[in-house]
């Protein structure tokens, strides 16, 4: 890349600090015109406005250049004063360019060398590899068929010979009955690690699970004792549709005929029993309209499941007076949350 020398108290110099911003611009562009364009400082009348395209007044600014002595007058132009003193000429820079041309070069051709080379010796390692293969799984090269059957040869006494070592050690190995803290005797039978505690807890949660899991009869689903008269009720209206509840959902249907009374369910179940499309097949079907039915508060505490305990008191029979309607609903609330979690609580037994 061309490049042009500026000494660095070229600003400071008495012939340059006197000089005008456009002046000093001609003459920065100047240096930087000749040592592209390698003339050696020299500049012609009519190359005046390439060395400064766009500038306005650049021959009053070279007649100042040329009136402190930076640029020298010559019969068809300017010379730049002592350029060749700072800078090299035309021949220095095109030798250094062709040195530089040539060593790039040979960089390139001894990296194409290389890369081919490499690639030679991979082409013959892979031919040299092909011929190496395997023959029929005994023996290897490209030998002809008498050097293949010595070689086969070879390879069964190889292997009888390494038979009879093994033998002979065997033999050699009964006369110590322990060398390197190994017994030669018959080895016991491995004692299997007894279950720990939690293991025996887990099965013990597990079958207990099991039997607490609530039974079916054939294909049918046990109903619980508290929703059989609901069922019986329904079945003599003439609504017989299957049974096959969740646990939760059978503590809702207490939860319901203890709020609501039977009759009360039935007369619900009547009206989506005409009001459906086609025929319910599920009790699942009257839950949504049970759940809208306004409860009917009871005269006296109910009894509560056994679930829940016996720890457990009733508000209005605590007070001693009528039970207001939000603590009904309350006490409703917390005897189906205990269900539920009574429920949950027997699944992840079953789970486990």
């Amino acid at each position: 890349m061309p490049w042009v020398r500026v000494d660095d108290r070229f600003p400071s110099h008495r012939k340059v600090a006197l000089l005008s911003d456009r002046a000093f611009r001609l003459y920065v562009s100047a240096l930087c015109w000749c040592s592209e364009n390698l003339t050696e400082g020299r500049i012609l009348d009519r190359e005046l406005p390439l060395v400064a395209p766009r500038m306005r007044g650049a021959k009053q600014a070279a007649a100042d250049l040329e009136e402190v002595g930076l640029w020298d007058r010559i019969a068809d132009g300017w010379m730049v004063h002592d350029y060749l003193e700072y800078n090299p000429d035309r021949a220095r820079v095109k030798a250094e360019r062709e040195a530089n041309a040539a060593r790039q070069k040979a960089y390139r051709d001894r990296k194409r060398a290389e890369r081919e080379a490499k690639k030679a010796a991979e082409e013959e390692a892979a031919r040299n590899g092909n011929r190496n293969a395997p023959r029929n799984g005994v023996t290897g090269g490209p030998s002809s068929a008498g050097n293949d059957a010595s070689a086969t040869r070879t390879r069964h006494d190889d292997d009888f010979y390494a038979a009879v070592t093994c033998a002979e050690n065997q033999r050699e190995s009964q006369v110590s009955g322990i060398r390197n803290a190994v017994s030669n005797g018959t080895p016991s039978r491995p004692v299997l690690p007894s279950p720990s505690e939690k293991e025996k807890e887990v099965s013990q949660l597990a079958t207990r699970a099991r039997t607490e899991a609530p039974s079916r009869i054939g294909d049918q689903p046990r109903i619980p004792d508290a929703s059989q008269p609901l069922i019986d009720a329904l079945t003599a209206a003439g609504m017989i549709v299957g049974w096959d509840l969740a646990a939760g959902e059978w503590l809702l249907i207490e939860s319901l005929i203890n709020r609501c009374g039977i009759p009360a369910l039935v007369v619900s179940a009547r009206g989506s029993w005409e009001g459906a499309r086609q025929q319910p097949r599920s009790g699942r079907y009257f839950l949504p309209a049970w759940r809208q039915i306004p409860g009917t508060p009871a005269a006296q505490p109910q009894h509560l499941p056994e679930a829940v305990g016996g720890s457990v008191t009733h508000l209005a029979a605590a007070r001693g007076q009528k039970p207001a309607t939000s603590d009904l609903r309350t006490q409703q609330a917390l005897d189906v949350g205990r269900r539920l979690q009574a429920a949950a609580d027997a699944q992840n037994r079953e789970n486990q």
